[in-house]
């Protein structure tokens, strides 16, 4: 293995991946390039996206690369910044909205209910956001502020970062609560379908994205085992020749 497991530059591990399978990886591509050309968002749009997916899935090399890119096609650093906001605040998303089934589960042992009765992905779980809230303090004014703040209007429309930007990071975090919100602003702020579905594209890009960057890793491996596999070879056939 590599002194580091996240290096500078991956180009000859992707490029090992390329020449192991050439046409998964053109499939691969192709569907990638597809995504990111301007369409009903603008690839500008969809790099900012990309930048807030980065975040959610942690991967140093897509974050590295889509800052870059988003750069290139003319986003201001207060743009990436707020972007980079909105998928804090969607990582934060998911388990505010999942502290439902914490406090459902609270009210099924008040109540003798077994835990094994009832719905984890209710349809309505106001009655348990608002005991989750109560029962934080003043820890829930913080993070309500917090929420305004990511959502205001700046270098990045309100409407932009609850509808699309947020979308897609719901999509990622895998919140069907937070789908939901973000798909009711979306119609709110008139966005159509088409403009939902390369939000949502991005973030199936971007899901798999760091499972491909890091693919330098399992190359690396490869190569270092083949390496090591190819000397013991060379050695055993000396000493079959003396």
């Amino acid at each position: 293995m590599s002194e580091y497991m996240l290096k500078s530059d991956i180009k000859a591990d992707i490029a090992h991946l390329k020449e192991i399978d050439p046409d998964l990886y053109g499939a691969w591509m192709d569907f990638h390039n597809s995504v990111f050309k301007d369409g009903a968002l603008t690839k500008k749009e969809k790099e900012l996206i990309a930048v807030a997916g980065a975040h959610i899935t942690r991967c140093s090399y897509c974050i590295r690369s889509r800052v870059n890119i988003s750069k290139k096609h003319g986003a201001s650093d207060q743009e990436i910044t707020e972007a980079i906001y909105v998928g804090m605040r969607f990582a934060m998303g998911a388990p505010y909205a999942y502290s439902s089934m914490a406090y459902e589960a609270w009210d099924a042992l008040e109540n003798d209910v077994p835990l094994t009765e009832g719905h984890f992905f209710k349809k309505n779980i106001a009655h348990e956001i608002k005991c989750f809230s109560d029962a934080s303090g003043e820890i829930d004014g913080k993070f309500k502020e917090f929420t305004k703040k990511v959502f205001a209007d700046g270098a990045l429309t309100k409407n932009f970062k609850r509808g699309l930007l947020g979308l897609a990071c719901a999509q990622m975090t895998r919140c069907p609560y937070c789908i939901r919100g973000c798909v009711k602003d979306a119609r709110a702020a008139d966005f159509s379908k088409e403009q939902i579905a390369e939000a949502i594209n991005v973030s199936v890009v971007m899901a798999a994205g760091a499972c491909y960057a890091h693919s330098s890793v399992a190359m690396d491996t490869l190569s270092k085992i083949n390496s090591e596999v190819e000397k013991q070879i060379i050695k055993h056939s000396k000493k079959e020749v003396i």
